[in-house]
């Protein structure tokens, strides 16, 4: 059975609980609390009138090679005592080698039955697969059997606690175990794979809703993918060797393939949240591969003492030369290597989600190669930013929640070849709109950073006497994804200027990422949470 959909053990709880909230807060602190001042600089962002700037002064186009002047690095510091920011910049300033930059209108791909084939039989082995959506939702023995101990242990406790004045409850936790008894009597003492096999293919949430056995799961994905698409299949495990595959096509959430594989059980991959990996970060579990610094994110991760256990039956002795080769062959194999090209990565240190397996309970992590791959357009890349466009709340009668992700691809390479795969958000390139756009210089670019940088970033609580340290280490010209404040099908890849650094706030929490985007068309900042 999946723990998640609430009947995650205490222990796993506090642990998602906390990612969870501290996830939401480091997009909250970067993205929504702040809000733009009403300038020219970021309330002008009609699609249109962006389209005229871009095609300015003819056809002839921006001369990229000296778009930046002498400014092959930034430097400079600067503070605001009355908004408790402190900005230092000691930054490279790379110019993509090419001749123009363009402007292109893009939408949501879906992912295909033909790609979701190449991939399974890339990856699978040839092992055989089964409708994980029933298989790792089914509930052994083993399983009922570990929930009625828990809710004996509960009754124990507050009998031991409370005395007389927990009598109230025990009806309650008998009741509940009584049910449980009950189901334990029907319930298969293992999995059941015979009769459960996958026929590989994408179906509509819908169609899934009353599929004998998997009712629970399809039904928790229809409440979040209504008119979309799902494919989740996993192997029986049997060799030791756990993979499962999910595919979602959701409308509301956004479009992904996911991949895992281990020894020590199954991954969960059945989220409907499309979530890139940041790569040093306690709250999602990644860190650069450093015996100190897992120490560390285990304190952070746990609130305590907890040792981290380093999984050593999943082994990384290889290069990371002979890993990115790897994960450079399989990115041709199934046809991506003609859209994305590496864009950054290394060595990591990742903690396990594992719902399903022989040992769910030791908090470890394994090493291993993780290599993020990103849209390369016209020889220029659309540049990396961890945040969704976000949508949420009530829009007259219907409350709406809405994510366009970020698209890239991330591959996890081990000595047991790839063990990770991440097709996020996929766009579509449907036009060239501007062959070869107009861009402003980089002074004017830095003048705009040095004067918003201090707003975006002010601390919110003035009582506190610590402030807000914003430094940057790179500059870099890309492009990013645009789109209307209502459009989540449609946008533009457009030119920018990408502020790359940390923000350690007035509370001591630190975040590494895109500290600020920048329109070279026109000069205004792009807030990525909102999508433009």
């Amino acid at each position: 059975m999946i723990k998640g959909k609430g009947e995650i053990d205490m222990k796993k709880r506090f642990r998602f609980v906390y990612i969870g909230a501290a996830v939401c807060m480091m997009t909250v602190f970067f993205s929504g609390c702040q809000e733009n001042p009403d300038s020219s600089i970021v309330v002008n962002k009609d699609m249109d009138h962006l389209i005229e700037e871009a095609q300015k002064d003819g056809e002839s186009g921006t001369d990229i090679a000296n778009i930046a002047g002498e400014y092959e690095t930034y430097q400079i510091s600067f503070s605001d005592e009355s908004l408790g920011v402190t900005v230092n910049v000691d930054a490279k300033v790379d110019i993509p080698e090419v001749e123009q930059m363009s402007v292109f209108r893009v939408q949501q791909q879906k992912i295909s039955q033909e790609f979701l084939n190449k991939v399974i039989e890339e990856l699978s082995g040839g092992q055989t697969l089964y409708d994980a959506g029933i298989t790792l939702n089914m509930r052994t023995r083993k399983d009922i059997e570990a929930e009625i101990s828990g809710l004996k242990s509960e009754m124990e406790n507050l009998k031991a606690n409370y005395g007389d004045e927990a009598e109230e409850y025990m009806l309650e936790y008998q009741q509940a175990i009584d049910a449980l008894q009950e189901e334990y009597e029907n319930a298969p003492e293992e999995i059941v794979w015979e009769g459960n096999e996958s026929d590989g293919l994408l179906h509509s949430v819908a169609e899934m809703v009353d599929k004998e056995g998997g009712e629970d799961f399809y039904q928790w994905e229809y409440s979040l993918n209504p008119k979309g698409e799902v494919y989740y299949g996993a192997n029986n495990g049997e060799n030791g060797d756990y993979m499962s595959f999910f595919v979602q096509n959701n409308e509301e959430r956004g479009n992904c393939l996911r991949y895992r594989r281990g020894k020590r059980g199954y991954d969960f991959t059945a989220t409907a949240i499309v979530l890139s990996t940041v790569f040093d970060n306690v709250f999602t579990g990644v860190w650069p591969a450093d015996e100190d610094r897992a120490a560390e994110c285990a304190g952070s991760m746990y609130g305590g003492d907890v040792e981290l256990v380093e999984f050593t039956d999943e082994p990384t002795t290889i290069s990371e030369d002979e890993a990115r080769e790897t994960a450079d062959t399989f990115m041709k194999t199934v046809g991506l290597d003609d859209i994305y090209q590496y864009y950054e990565g290394g060595l990591y240190s990742e903690v396990r989600d594992i719902r399903v397996g022989e040992d769910t309970e030791t908090e470890g992590y394994r090493k291993l190669y993780i290599f993020r791959y990103m849209r390369y357009a016209d020889g220029a890349f659309v540049t990396f930013d961890v945040k969704s466009k976000h949508e949420e709340g009530w829009n007259g009668d219907d409350y709406v929640k809405k994510d366009w992700p970020v698209e890239c691809v991330e591959i996890r390479v081990n000595d047991s070849g790839i063990v990770g795969f991440d097709y996020n958000a996929p766009l579509e390139i449907t036009e060239t709109v501007v062959d070869q756009s107009n861009l402003k210089n980089f002074d004017e670019i830095k003048a705009a950073f040095e004067k918003m940088v201090m707003i975006t970033n002010a601390k919110s609580d003035s009582e506190l006497d610590s402030g807000v340290m914003v430094e940057i280490h790179r500059v870099v010209l890309g492009y990013a994804r645009i789109s209307e404040a209502d459009s989540y099908d449609t946008g533009l890849l457009v030119p920018v200027w990408d502020f790359q650094g940390k923000v350690t706030n007035e509370y001591g929490s630190e975040f590494a990422d895109s500290v600020m985007t920048i329109n070279a068309i026109d000069g205004s900042i792009i807030d990525r949470s909102l999508g433009y």
